[in-house]
């Protein structure tokens, strides 16, 4: 824009006209004023003249200043659009090299703040979430991600976006700040929500000079990045099942598959999203004398014929034992009991009972379940359910 401004050909005319006839002012005033003849002869038209010239330079002087004011201003404004992100505006790959540059210079000439930190972050399950829910949702991770390191960290350092899920926090601050912004990031990653997004987990690495006094800034990011990534095997690698039994039904299977998590209030928005896209219906309730419902996804409400949760809790009460039908609830609670307190008992269950839907109809339901215990919920089961109502039905009048 001020390029365009500089070059429009009637600001070059009028600029050009301006220091032309300043020039020629400046000449003629200076013959006028150092002639003694003319001295006495000073006229009102002479004045004038005195008086437009100095208009004339006036208005030369805030044409430029206007010109140089709007040329700074442009440039803050490519400058900003050079250095920073577009989609989480945080400062991206370039204002992060040039970044550290600046740090290690710091550090050699021993101006660098006390008690820096350099923490690399990685979002969990970008590609999963891409793949599943498309990239409006994968981009919607991202921006949870630099929303919450905004939140958490404000205006205290430099945050940069360093390439795809990859984030990068450079500020100053104790060891005890660090721990308790480190427990701010994992809640406010955990209860950020989106159109597409509840809930999200990610790796962390931190490396700071208190621990490496002698680190160059691209040392402290090496090892930040290196934690980071033990920390994303960790958590990549308690996601893994391996299955021994090529007979075992995918209900049983996916009961197995519970039993990989910890369910915890940071951990609940993997499980969400992860059973929304499960065949069959998935629910956790609490193992007490309530059996609150703590989570269900959105099969659990097409096999009772609800269209919300808020129909679905009127119809069950929120409870497992509102779940199943009045007449079976004893029979298949001392079921499950049995088996999880069996000596040969691996945690797990399977039980059929019968439901009745929002219209009305009964329905029965194959029913595995796997009991574990959580620091944050307390004793609670996993349950993976399907209506097999025909199938049932047809066996029993085989039977018959």
């Amino acid at each position: 824009m001020l390029e365009t401004i500089r070059n429009h050909w009637l600001f070059r005319v009028i600029n050009g006209f301006l220091v032309l006839l300043l020039a020629v002012l400046s000449v003629v005033l200076g013959v006028v004023f150092m002639s003694p003849f003319i001295k006495e002869q000073i006229s009102p038209s002479l004045v004038a003249g005195v008086t437009a010239y100095i208009f004339l330079f006036i208005l030369y002087l805030v044409l430029n200043l206007w010109g140089v004011f709007h040329a700074n201003h442009e440039f803050d404004k490519v400058k900003k659009i050079a250095y920073s992100d577009k989609m989480t505006n945080l400062g991206n790959r370039r204002a992060y090299e040039e970044y550290i540059s600046m740090l290690n210079e710091s550090f050699r000439n021993g101006t660098a703040e006390p008690g820096l930190f350099v923490l690399m972050i990685d979002a969990n399950g970008l590609k999963k979430t891409n793949d599943i829910f498309g990239h409006v949702a994968g981009d919607e991770l991202v921006i949870g991600v630099a929303e919450c390191i905004l939140k958490v960290f404000g205006e205290h350092g430099r945050f940069f976006r360093a390439g795809g899920d990859e984030f990068v926090v450079i500020t100053a601050m104790s060891h005890n700040d660090y721990l308790s912004k480190k427990k701010e990031m994992e809640q406010a990653l955990s209860d950020w929500k989106g159109e597409h997004i509840h809930g999200i987990t990610v790796a962390m690495g931190k490396a700071d000079r208190y621990e490496f006094p002698d680190a160059t800034a691209e040392e402290l990011v090496d090892i930040a990045d290196r934690r980071m990534y033990e920390e994303k095997q960790r958590y990549y690698a308690s996601q893994l099942v391996v299955y021994d039994d090529d007979n075992e039904s995918e209900a049983r299977k996916r009961a197995r598959y519970a039993d990989n998590f910890t369910l915890t209030k940071y951990t609940m928005p993997i499980i969400r999203q992860m059973a929304e896209v499960i065949p069959g219906g998935f629910f956790i309730y609490r193992e007490d004398d309530n059996r609150e419902l703590i989570y269900y996804n959105r099969q659990v409400l097409e096999i009772f014929g609800c269209e919300t949760g808020t129909e679905f809790r009127t119809l069950t009460g929120g409870t497992f034992e509102g779940m199943v039908y009045k007449d079976d609830f004893k029979r298949i609670q001392d079921s499950i009991d049995d088996q999880i307190n069996a000596e040969e008992g691996n945690g797990m269950d399977h039980v059929i009972y019968r439901i009745i839907r929002k219209d009305g109809s009964i329905r029965w339901i194959d029913d595995y379940g796997h009991f574990s215990h959580s620091e944050d919920f307390g004793d609670i089961y996993y349950v993976f359910i399907n209506d097999i109502t025909e199938v049932y039905e047809s066996r029993m009048k085989n039977k018959n």
